[in-house]
C-alpha cells in the first residue's frame, strides 16, 4: 500500500512541476534569416525576403559567443547586423550583442520573442522585426 501512495504522490509531484526553460538554452544554436523589415524612416519599414540560394546566419552558442556569417551574399545585400563574431547574452525577453563593429561597447540591447521552439523574431531597430528559423 506504501508503495502505491509513493507513486500516486511522485505522479501529482511531476504533473504540478513547472517546466520553464532557460531562454539561453532555447536560444542556442543556429538560426537562418528568412524575412526581415528594414527601417525606411523612424517610424516605418521596408519587408525583405531572402531570396532562395542566399542565406544570413546568426549563432548563440552555449558559452556566450555570437557568429553571424553569411552564404552567397554580403551584409550590404542582406545583412542582419553585419558585425560579424561577438558574445551575447540573455537579459530577461532580450537579448544583448556585443560586436566589435558596433559603436558603444555595451552593444546593442534587442527584444526577442520565441514564436516557436524552432521560429524566434528579433528587433534590432525601434521598427523592424527579423524572423528567424532553427537550421
Amino acid at each position: 500500500m506504501k508503495s502505491y501512495l509513493y507513486l500516486i504522490l511522485l505522479g501529482f509531484g511531476l504533473a504540478c512541476s513547472t517546466d520553464n526553460p532557460d531562454p539561453a538554452d532555447q536560444l542556442a544554436g543556429t538560426w537562418r534569416l528568412i524575412t526581415y523589415c528594414k527601417p525606411a524612416t523612424s517610424s516605418t519599414c521596408t519587408t525583405v525576403t531572402i531570396p532562395s540560394g542566399k542565406g544570413v546566419f546568426i549563432t548563440f552558442d552555449h558559452s556566450g559567443a555570437f557568429t553571424e556569417f553569411y552564404e552567397n551574399t554580403i551584409p550590404v545585400e542582406y545583412g542582419f547586423l553585419g558585425c560579424g563574431p561577438g558574445r551575447y547574452a540573455v537579459e530577461g525577453n532580450d537579448v544583448r550583442i556585443i560586436a566589435g563593429c558596433m559603436s558603444s561597447s555595451n552593444g546593442r540591447l534587442m527584444p526577442f520573442t520565441f514564436l516557436t521552439s524552432n521560429r524566434i523574431v528579433i528587433r534590432p531597430f525601434s521598427t523592424g522585426d527579423y524572423v528567424f528559423v532553427r537550421q
